[in-house]
């Protein structure tokens, strides 16, 4: 009771003294308890508001990295330590954000040292507003050896975090990049994936390790003075399944996906200005480059043109306001190309020769993608993803129909499947191979592509520029392979009938 009676004098003393001594002396008394307990504590302290300076407007990013950071761990066992979290979700993710209760502490670990953050909220006097900050905890005698590396651990894990729980989104623009923004977007939730993408398992790998190294490449790029940035030809026939990949790409790298239409991109200064409002971390796709302008025809053809009717062209081209070549080579490897980082530019199309081999040289279109018809493992992911099996007694048929040159497309193939999920897969995989065999019987054979027949459909990763292009096959004796391919036919029918008397 002694002890409690002095305690309430103490208290009553102090109290008196507040209102005795004056503000002045009172904010010096203060301080001078701060700094003498700052200067017997072990721990040093670093606060990290959420505005930078006294006005509460500039937002403090590294307030921002630390929200992130925190989130990031909340599964782990430091999160653990903290007894109450403040849950949220905002309506362009679909992630759950966990935030530190007021004035609570979560405890995390560096490099074998303990440190904790705690989470202070303050109400303004004579206002509403509230003033938020994260403190640091970490031991003085190691704040030299610790703060730096620790804040660039937590920035690092903070963007990488963001990168993979937010929202991503379909972007196209809207005919209006001078004026405002030139895009608009709606949440991106393509399902396609490398899983469940029909490709060569060889193709998969080269492209899933490509675009690793690519995203990981901070450093290199800047090493070494090159844009980071990277770009991809995609070509094939139609539904050979280019649109799909760059899903698969999107998905695998968390980008968001910007779908440039250049046929409402009124010149190059409003082609520059898309440019310019795209984000970092994105796909920049063009659709059918040799389709979308009239800027990808044979230069030598172009200049053996007449005059007149290249000064027609060319007026008729100002008037109707295009993007030129020259404006979309500046676009994909010119200096406003490196106004942002991280950035992929894809370009598709059904046929690669039509392609101005200006458009896709090394540094431009860096990886060459040939997306054909399927081979037998891409066969065999489509019948796991549409009809749930691994392995049927008519592949041998299917393979041998492929190698026949009755290959399908993934879109084909799908189509068919898709079709009779409902059914008997014996039915489905029946309806599949008799396509390959109408096509096989039905498809009218050139001497010079009679080779390819022999061959498993097309599904190649290159690197390089357009000379580096396999050039067509030689031609031999048309009369020997079309004999070769009749006979392999009949064999392939006959097989076949055989197997159905069975």
């Amino acid at each position: 009771m002694e002890i409690l009676s002095q305690l309430w004098s103490l208290l009553g003393l102090l109290t008196v003294l507040q209102n005795i001594l004056p503000t002045q002396l009172l904010s010096l008394l203060h301080s001078l308890y701060e700094s003498l307990q700052d200067f017997i504590s072990p721990y040093s302290y670093f606060d990290i508001p959420e505005f930078n300076g006294y006005c509460g407007v500039d937002i403090n990013d590294l307030y921002r990295h630390v929200n992130l950071y925190l989130n990031s761990v909340n599964s782990s066992a430091t999160a653990s330590t903290c007894r109450r979290f403040t849950l949220s979700r905002s309506k362009s993710s679909n992630c759950i954000s966990f935030t530190i209760a007021p004035n609570h502490t979560i405890h995390d670990s560096f490099n074998g040292h303990s440190l904790s953050w705690t989470h202070h909220v303050d109400t303004v006097q004579d206002s509403l507003e509230e003033k938020r900050s994260f403190t640091l905890k970490l031991p003085k005698r190691l704040r030299h050896l610790l703060l730096s590396p620790y804040i660039q651990h937590v920035t690092s894990r903070a963007e990488e975090f963001e990168r993979v729980s937010r929202e991503r989104r379909l972007y196209t623009n809207n005919g209006n990049a001078s004026y405002e923004s030139g895009w608009v977007s709606v949440p991106f939730r393509h399902p396609s994936t490398f899983e469940t993408l029909a490709l060569e398992p060889h193709l998969k790998k080269q492209m899933m390790e490509d675009l690793k190294a690519f995203a990981s490449g901070r450093e290199f790029y800047h090493r070494v003075g090159r844009a980071w940035k990277r770009g991809y030809l995609l070509y094939g026939p139609p539904g050979s399944g280019k649109s799909s990949l760059i899903a698969a790409m999107a998905n695998y790298l968390c980008y968001d996906v910007y779908d440039l239409e250049l046929t409402k991109v009124t010149d190059n200064s409003e082609l520059r200005a898309l440019l310019i409002q795209t984000s970092n971390r994105s796909i920049i796709v063009i659709e059918d480059i040799d389709c979308s302008l009239d800027l990808t025809a044979d230069r030598m053809m172009k200049a053996t043109t007449a005059t007149a009717t290249r000064r027609k062209r060319s007026s008729s081209s100002e008037e109707s306001g295009r993007v030129t070549l020259s404006g979309l080579l500046n676009f994909t490897d010119g200096l406003w190309s490196c106004c942002g980082e991280e950035r992929i530019i894809v370009f598709t199309t059904n046929h690669r020769e039509n392609v101005d081999p200006a458009l896709v040289r090394c540094g431009r279109m860096d990886v060459h993608v040939s997306l054909g018809t399927c081979g037998m493992h891409a066969f065999k992911a489509l019948a796991m993803n549409y009809l749930g099996i691994e392995w049927h007694s008519s592949f041998d048929v299917v393979e041998s129909c492929i190698r026949s040159g009755g290959a399908l497309t993934p879109a084909q193939i799908g189509e068919i499947l898709l079709r009779n999920r409902g059914n008997n897969v014996d039915l489905a995989i029946k309806e599949v191979v008799s396509a390959m065999q109408a096509k096989i019987l039905n498809t009218s054979i050139e001497y010079e592509d009679m080779a390819a027949l022999t061959r498993s459909p097309q599904s190649v990763l290159t690197v390089g520029s357009p000379e580096n292009w396999d050039s067509s096959p030689g031609k031999t004796n048309g009369k020997k392979r079309k004999a070769k391919f009749l006979v392999r036919l009949r064999s392939l029918t006959k097989s076949d009938s055989g197997r159905r008397g069975v």
